[in-house]
Parts: C-alpha cells; sequence; structure tokens
C-alpha cells in the first residue's frame, strides 16, 4: 500500500467529501474516487458510510484512519530529520529547556560551547511535560527540566534547588518586608506558573486555598515565567508566583517578596532516557551543569 493513497483515504475522512478532498489534493474527482473503491477493495471492507452527499467514517475506517495518520506522521518526521541532519555541518547536541531554568541557562552556556566545542547546540524551551514527550519521542538527548511524571523511564541528576517566592510591584505591599500569608496572596490579582500536564506548585496552591476556605484570584497562568514577569514589568498591578532563581535579573520596580506557605520546592534536573544513554555526553553535561550548580 503506498504512501499517496494512505494520504488520499485521510484528506477523503478529514474533508468529509471526495470533491472537497479532490479540491485540496488538486486533482479530478472521478480518479479520487476510483483510489478510494480500489483501497477498499484491497482492505475487504467499506471505509465510510455514504449518507448523501457526505461520507462518514465506519467502525474499520475509524481504526484504518488513526493507523494512517501515525504512518505519514512518522514518514513526515522522518523526512524532517533526515532534512535537519543534511543541513548540519557537524554533530548536534540537542537540549530541551524548561522556562524555570532559563536564567540557569544563560549562565552555563559558554562552559557548554567550550565543553562540546566540535557540535551545534539546538535548543528547545517549552514546559517539562512537554519536554518529557520530546525525551520519549527521542527528539531531544537531553532536557533541563523538572523530574517527569514517570522518572522509571529516565535518569535524572538533580542540579539546582529553590524557593517559591512572591514577585510584587514595589511599594504596592508597602516598605516592612515580610513573608505574605495565603489570604494576603488572596487578595490581588495572581500570575501562576502551571504545567501543561500534571501536577505541581499550581495544583497545590489552589488546593491550600480550597482548604483555607478562600477563592484566590488568578489573572493569569502559564508555562512561561518570562511572560508573568513581563507583564509586572509593563505595570500589572498584581503578584507572580515564580521560582527565586528567575528573580535574579529582574527588569523593572519589582520586589521579590518570601511566602509562609509550604509550597513544593522548584528542582532543576537533567534528564535523560533510561534505555539509550550516551553515557559520554551524558557523564560531560553533568560535570559542567554540576560544577556550576555547586559553585556559590
Amino acid at each position: 500500500m503506498d504512501l499517496k493513497r494512505l494520504r488520499y483515504f485521510c484528506t477523503i475522512a478529514e474533508e468529509g467529501q471526495v470533491s472537497r478532498a479532490a479540491a485540496v489534493l488538486h486533482m479530478a474527482q472521478p480518479p479520487l474516487s476510483q483510489r478510494l473503491r480500489e483501497l477498499e477493495l484491497e482492505l475487504g471492507c467499506a471505509l465510510f458510510l455514504r449518507k448523501g452527499r457526505t461520507l462518514q467514517l465506519t467502525e474499520a475506517g475509524q481504526l484504518f484512519y488513526r493507523r494512517a495518520r501515525e504512518i505519514l506522521r512518522s514518514v513526515e518526521e522522518a523526512r524532517d530529520e533526515v532534512v535537519r541532519l543534511a543541513s548540519q555541518d557537524g554533530p548536534t547536541l540537542r537540549l530541551g529547556l524548561s522556562p524555570t531554568g532559563r536564567n540557569f541557562w544563560l549562565s552555563n552556556f559558554p562552559a557548554l560551547r567550550t565543553a562540546f566545542p566540535g557540535r551545534q547546540i539546538g535548543l528547545i524551551v517549552g514546559d517539562s511535560s512537554y519536554l518529557e514527550y520530546l525525551l520519549q519521542a527521542r527528539q531531544l538527548d537531553a532536557a533541563l527540566m523538572q523530574a517527569p511524571s514517570h522518572p522509571e523511564n529516565f535518569h535524572i541528576h538533580r542540579l539546582n534547588t529553590c524557593k517559591t517566592v512572591a514577585v510584587v510591584p514595589a511599594g504596592m505591599l508597602g516598605t516592612e518586608r515580610r513573608a505574605l500569608s495565603l489570604a494576603e496572596l488572596g487578595m490581588h490579582p495572581l500570575l501562576l506558573l502551571r504545567r501543561s500536564i500534571g501536577v505541581g506548585s499550581y495544583e497545590r496552591l489552589l488546593k491550600a486555598f480550597h482548604e483555607a476556605g478562600l477563592q484566590p484570584n488568578i489573572a493569569l497562568y502559564s508555562s512561561d515565567v518570562e511572560i508573568l514577569l513581563d507583564l509586572l514589568e509593563q505595570g500589572f498591578a498584581g503578584i507572580a508566583v515564580v521560582p527565586e532563581t528567575e528573580t535574579r535579573q529582574l527588569k523593572g520596580d519589582s520586589e521579590v517578596w518570601p511566602i509562609a506557605l509550604e509550597l513544593p520546592d522548584y528542582e532543576l534536573s537533567l534528564v535523560c532516557r533510561s534505555s539509550d544513554p550516551d553515557e559520554a555526553t551524558m557523564s560531560l553535561l553533568i560535570q559542567v551543569l554540576q560544577g556550576s550548580a555547586d559553585s556559590p
């Protein structure tokens, strides 16, 4: 079964009509209808129910569509990998970075360049859930991120741990710096970090509000810490709850306040797959990054 026929079938399924699919594929309708009949004859079953001018997938058609899409997606990914490989001057070290490790990355990039002089470094920034997916899909060699939700599939090397703090516009809470209570946090619009998948500081903070009988005013949640801090810089009158490490190069007149609440620490780790680690590369990465994390 050729890929062209699979692509024809998927387009018909997505458009719901042979005529619309033919227009998308830039081909005439009769040959496309013929390709569909040939595919159904080859498989020995009907893939669509014909209801007037509309086509609906049968149960077999739905299963075949899912498998066909997976095949086409794999082919596209393989093609993209080949194109990327052909465009490279040397081997690439493919790294992922959680937004909560931005400052750690910036301070370590010169050392990484020195440690890997013959390799390009590719960096994908995304929240830890997305980086975990890319690691499992073998699209990253390693990632600087929070520990994965399924740690049994990975080697995890903890690099850095920091507290959760509140970033507040200067003067908004007065001049006497103190640890903010849950009730005080609840009095102001909040900018919160949240993972796209899994449970983290966002869910635990909301649980604390609920148990205290308080209703938080959440103005925005995001997986990107820089977005939250940029909003404060632009004059947003609220409180951003973020890792302390990401407050060391604050722009504008924001202040860092402690929080009088037991929230989980942000742990930045170097994570790689346990199934096929490049031990030499991982050892060198750990040496460079762990040395930086241990330095005062």
